[in-house]
């Protein structure tokens, strides 16, 4: 039974942690590389003499809010509530245990 418990926490650690740091590492959301084709654009407006505007040669975003961004987004919330109330009551028992 202690090997289920510690398996299933090792589990729900692992889980947590990768979801949380999946959170801040938002591989999608890089909007400040210059494709190739912006950059020869940039390029030839400079050498026409145009106004430069930045916003003009970086892609557009796309919109990736959907059913299943939300449903994931609620889920890692929801782990992430579950995870901090385990853990507080986890280290409250083990600071009983200790006085």
């Amino acid at each position: 039974m202690n090997r289920i418990m510690k398996g299933i926490g090792l589990l729900i650690i692992l889980l947590f942690l990768s979801l949380y740091f999946s959170k801040y590492i938002n591989y999608n959301h890089n909007t400040s590389v210059l494709t190739d084709a912006a950059i020869q654009q940039f390029e030839k407006d400079l050498k026409n003499g145009k106004k430069i505007i930045p916003s003009n040669y970086l892609p557009e975003e796309k919109n990736y809010n959907n059913r299943v961004c939300n449903i994931g987004r609620k889920a890692s919330s929801l782990i992430e509530k579950s995870f901090n109330k385990l853990l507080r009551y986890s280290l409250r028992y083990l600071d009983d245990l200790n006085e």
